[in-house]
C-alpha cells in the first residue's frame, strides 16, 4: 500500500467522534507534529536547558517544557473547551466553552531530552462541571478520547476514540498523520519495564507483585513513560510504576497521565490498575493527583493485581 493511500487522521476522524472533539484532536496532533520540528532543532535554537523556574511539581522547567505548554495553550484554545489542565500549570485554565476539558502533559519525559524518547499526552473529558475537588471527584471513565506522542523514529501517534485504539504514523513530506496501525490490541506479555533500583523502596505487597507480574519475561526500560508504554502495547509487556517510600501516593499524575494511559490499554484489551483496581475507576479530587501505575498485557496485570492484595 502505497503511503499516500494510508487514511489520514482528519479524514478517519471525520464522522467517527463529533467535530467538537473532531477539533481537539486535529489540534493537538498539529501541536504536535510542530513540537516535533521544535526538538529535532532545539540544539540549534537555544531550546535546550532550564528556564530557571519550577513548575507546580516543584521540578526544574526545561525550555522545551515551556515551549510545549505554550505550544498546546495556543492549539486547544477551542470553542468546544471548557478547560485546560496542564501538568505544568498550578490551576485549571477556565475558558467557559463547551463541554470538553483537556488534560494534557506537553513534553512527557523531558529530563530524557537528548538521550530517549520524550512525547505528549492528552485526555478529553466530558461531565466536568468544575476542576476536580473532593467535592466533584473525575472519573477516568469521563475520558471520551486520550492520546499520547512519541517523538521518535518514526513519530508515532496512539489515539483512542470509540472504544477502538490505533496508531498513525507522521509524515514529513506532506505534514500528515497516516494510519499505519489500525485496531491495535495489547499483545501477550513478553517485556517487564519498570525502574529496579528503586527495589529497596518498594513494600513487600510492592515487590511481590511485580515480581509475579514479571516472572518469565524480559526487561526493557528506557525511563521515558511514552517509550516505554509505546513499547509494551504494540509488542507485548507490562509496565510497572508502583508506589515506593519516596512517593507513597505514586508519582505519575492522575488526570494527563495516567487515565490516558489506562483508557488506551483498556479499548486495546490490555488492562491498568492502581495495584488493586482500574486506574479508570479511582476518583481524582485534584488536578494533579498522583497515583501509581501498572498497565499493559491483561494476564501479566492480573498477575500484579493477585500478589498485590494478597494477604501478608
Amino acid at each position: 500500500m502505497s503511503q499516500s493511500s494510508l487514511p489520514e487522521l482528519r479524514a478517519f476522524l471525520s464522522g467517527r467522534v463529533p467535530d467538537g472533539l473532531a477539533a481537539i484532536l486535529g489540534a493537538f496532533a498539529e501541536a504536535s507534529a510542530g513540537l516535533r520540528d521544535a526538538l529535532a532543532t532545539a540544539p540549534l535554537s537555544d531550546l535546550l536547558g532550564a528556564t530557571g523556574d519550577t513548575n507546580v511539581q516543584d521540578e526544574p522547567t526545561a525550555k522545551l517544557d515551556a515551549y510545549a505548554n505554550e505550544t498546546f495553550h495556543r492549539a486547544l484554545r477551542l470553542p468546544g473547551v471548557t478547560r485546560l489542565i496542564s501538568e505544568e500549570d498550578e490551576a485549571p485554565v477556565e475558558l467557559g466553552g463547551g463541554p470538553y476539558t483537556c488534560c494534557f502533559d506537553p513534553l512527557d519525559g523531558s529530563s530524557n531530552i537528548g538521550v530517549a524518547a520524550v512525547g505528549s499526552v492528552i485526555g478529553v473529558y466530558t461531565g466536568m462541571a468544575a476542576a476536580p475537588s473532593a467535592a466533584a471527584p473525575t472519573l477516568g471513565r469521563q475520558m471520551e478520547a486520550a492520546a499520547f506522542v512519541v517523538y521518535g523514529l518514526p513519530t508515532m501517534m496512539v489515539l483512542a476514540t470509540g472504544g477502538q485504539v490505533d496508531a498513525f504514523t507522521f509524515d514529513p513530506t506532506d505534514r500528515t498523520w497516516r494510519l499505519t496501525s489500525p485496531a491495535v490490541r495489547a499483545q501477550p506479555a513478553k517485556y517487564a519495564s519498570i525502574n529496579w533500583m528503586y527495589r529497596d523502596r518498594w513494600s513487600p505487597a510492592v515487590a511481590r507483585a511485580v515480581d509475579n507480574a514479571s516472572d518469565g519475561l524480559r526487561g526493557r526500560y528506557s525511563g521515558s513513560m511514552v517509550e516505554d508504554v509505546l513499547r509494551v502495547l504494540l509488542s507485548g509487556g507490562v509496565f510497572l510504576y508502583p508506589e515506593d517510600s519516596a512517593s507513597p501516593a505514586g508519582k505519575l499524575r492522575m488526570l494527563y497521565e495516567i487515565c490516558p494511559i489506562g483508557l488506551i490499554m483498556e479499548w486495546a484489551g490490555g488492562a491498568a490498575i492502581d495495584g488493586a483496581r482500574s486506574v479508570l475507576d479511582v476518583p481524582v479530587t485534584a488536578p494533579h493527583q498522583r497515583g501509581p501505575l501498572v498497565a499493559g498485557a491483561a494476564e501479566a496485570v492480573e498477575r500484579y493485581r493477585v500478589a498485590y492484595t494478597a494477604p501478608d
